[in-house]
């Protein structure tokens, strides 16, 4: 029996991919010079199809790195003097937030308990902060902050940047970047690739940040700091050797979204999201570990299971679907389960009838 993973990430590859592989290894893609004329063009119709995709301003430039984790580094590094705030309600806002401190920045945090998101009438002056930051869409809790009340916050904090991370919730969601400074994430999740690219999408005032900071001599990073790699960028190029191979994927699956159809893609998101929730509040012996139906992530789905975790999972194994544990120290207590575009709502049925019928 074929597995269908829906792990958060790595996940079920997207079908497209399978075909694109055989169509790249034909046309020896993986072999091809960096700064040749084959590469510019592979970057050129992936930047085109990301940007039609996400809806990606001209003002914006794309940079490809090697992880969302990078991406936070860079963004730390090059955007941030003294001190940036985060929003943390998960383990992945933690990792952005240490990621600042242990860059030597002054950050701050506001901090929600597990499963729970943020109470906006109630924030921390955020004057002083270069830079503010939030998961929009956290792995580990299954939790999505309202992108009305991000760009709130940078409406009323209009110097600093405003980043999200959207590694979860791309290409469900579609930011406002008018409304925003910075945007990442990393290919394994909701594109259903391969990993090993992270997606860095950033405006001029990064970019000026970043020459600033360079100016007043502080170290912005070698090779990977956002005036290179915007530098090269423009002329759809990388500073260095990249994984070639995913960035001709990613165009290829960002291509695939847009003549399938945006809308058509979120709506069955949203249908799909509804049969997993309604599965797991019908059910008596586990619960959704988000209660706020508003706070609830379209994409990642988790249920508390309890001493049933193992039992759950096991069931669903032997049906063929690889659900995601808990992540940390609810690795034994919970079920995470990704809804992306990939997966079908056939078998999204399937699950929530595994639910269901748990006693």
């Amino acid at each position: 029996m074929r597995k269908i993973y829906f792990t958060p990430g790595p996940t079920e590859l997207h079908p497209i991919v399978h075909e694109a592989i055989a169509q790249a290894l034909k046309d020896d893609i993986c072999s091809i010079n960096h700064r040749s004329k084959e590469f510019v063009e592979i970057y050129r119709s992936t930047d085109k199809a990301l940007r039609s995709l996400l809806n990606i301003p001209d003002d914006f430039v794309i940079l490809f790195l090697g992880s969302a984790t990078e991406c936070m580094d860079r963004l730390v590094q090059n955007c941030v003097l003294k001190s940036s705030h985060h929003f943390v309600n998960g383990a992945f806002a933690e990792r952005f937030h240490k990621t600042a401190i242990e860059l030597g920045k002054d950050s701050t945090a506001t901090t929600v308990e597990h499963g729970s998101g943020f109470d906006f009438s109630e924030l921390p002056d955020m004057t002083n902060s270069e830079m503010i930051c939030f998961t929009q869409n956290e792995t580990s809790s299954g939790v999505a902050t309202d992108l009305e009340k991000i760009y709130e916050v940078k409406e009323k904090y209009p110097e600093a940047i405003v980043v999200i991370d959207v590694v979860t919730s791309v290409p469900y969601i579609e930011p406002d970047f008018s409304k925003l400074d910075a945007a990442f994430f990393s290919v394994q999740k909701g594109f259903g690739m391969p990993a090993g690219l992270g997606v860095l999408i950033v405006n001029k005032r990064c970019i000026e940040k970043a020459k600033h900071l360079k100016e007043k001599g502080g170290s912005i990073g070698s090779y990977h700091n956002l005036l290179s790699l915007a530098e090269y960028a423009v002329k759809y190029q990388n500073t260095e050797t990249p994984n070639v191979l995913a960035i001709y994927l990613l165009g290829k699956v960002s291509q695939h979204l847009l003549e399938y159809g945006k809308e058509k893609m979120r709506l069955e998101t949203e249908a799909k999201a509804e049969l997993l929730y309604s599965a797991i509040d019908s059910c008596a012996n586990i619960q959704a570990l988000v209660k706020k139906q508003d706070e609830r992530s379209k994409t990642i789905i988790i249920a508390q299971a309890g001493d049933k975790q193992a039992e759950i999972k096991q069931r669903l194994l032997d049906s063929g679907y690889v659900v995601g544990s808990g992540y940390g120290k609810y690795k034994d207590s919970e079920i995470r389960i990704a809804n992306f575009p990939m997966h079908r709502l056939e078998d999204v049925k399937n699950i929530a009838e595994v639910f269901s019928s748990t006693s």
